[in-house]
């Protein structure tokens, strides 16, 4: 499923699969953001019991929980991307540090959304999951030795946990699994369902989901330049979402 090994005419692109993953993102953060975090206010216990034991307040939960679900599509979507643009790209450190540089730009916009407050230092935002995976691929790339690249997953699983990265270990071995089996379509799909049960069983069938899109693509990138389209949505829409939740609370 790599590029160049299914390229045909039919099926989904690159960008197409890309603008699937940030619609999904875009639904998951509203419900985090807005619904729950604001209309709901999630932040405090009390004022969110009284809130939704009325009947609006019980549509607007179940609305959250619908959002939250169907932002589960987006993650395995952007591990498989990620994957294929480390196989595809000629400069592969440029490509994980620029990962690295608009995670950093996120980690505010995430902070505030998410916390309502700048600086918030125990979970960090997906696009940290995203570089950590390029650097054990990377490692990968640079050695045949099986214990040594064993090493490096281990390596970028721990690291992930430890600062609390969105997905931490599951999106680490979800890149990586989308890496190693990228000339296997079957174990693609298999090992990615796998994996996405181990995140959560709740949401294991709206996860495996992400896979019908994943397995239509047809390994060519697309005719539209959206390379930094991702980059610029994710910590724009963070702010935006985090007005919008802000003048919720501010209705109470």
């Amino acid at each position: 499923m790599s590029y160049g090994s299914r390229t045909t005419a039919h099926g989904l692109t690159g960008n197409q699969l890309k603008l699937i993953g940030i619609v999904a993102i875009l639904i998951d953060n509203i419900g985090a953001v807005v619904i729950q975090g604001g209309i709901l206010h999630g932040a405090n216990r009390a004022m969110y019991e009284a809130i939704i034991a009325t009947p609006s307040g019980h549509i607007w939960m179940v609305a959250g929980q619908v959002c939250r679900y169907c932002g589960r599509l987006a993650f395995p979507i952007f591990a498989f991307l990620v994957a294929e643009e480390f196989v595809r790209t000629r400069n592969r450190w440029e490509y994980t540090m620029r990962m690295l540089v608009f995670a950093v730009v996120s980690e505010i916009p995430f902070d505030l959304a998410v916390y309502h407050t700048p600086f918030y230092f125990h979970y960090q935002n997906m696009l940290f999951t995203l570089f950590l995976g390029l650097m054990v691929l990377m490692a990968m790339e640079h050695t045949r030795n099986t214990a040594v690249r064993g090493a490096a997953l281990a390596a970028g699983c721990a690291l992930s946990w430890l600062i609390q990265a969105d997905y931490n270990v599951v999106g680490i071995l979800l890149i990586v699994t989308m890496y190693w089996f990228r000339h296997n379509d079957i174990a693609q799909l298999v090992g990615g369902v796998v994996i996405c049960a181990v995140e959560s069983i709740s949401y294991y069938c709206i996860s495996a989901l992400a896979y019908v899109p994943v397995v239509l693509y047809n390994g060519r990138r697309g005719a539209l330049q959206l390379k930094y389209l991702f980059y610029v949505f994710y910590p724009v829409h963070l702010i935006v979402l985090y007005g919008i939740a802000q003048m919720a609370l501010e209705r109470v």
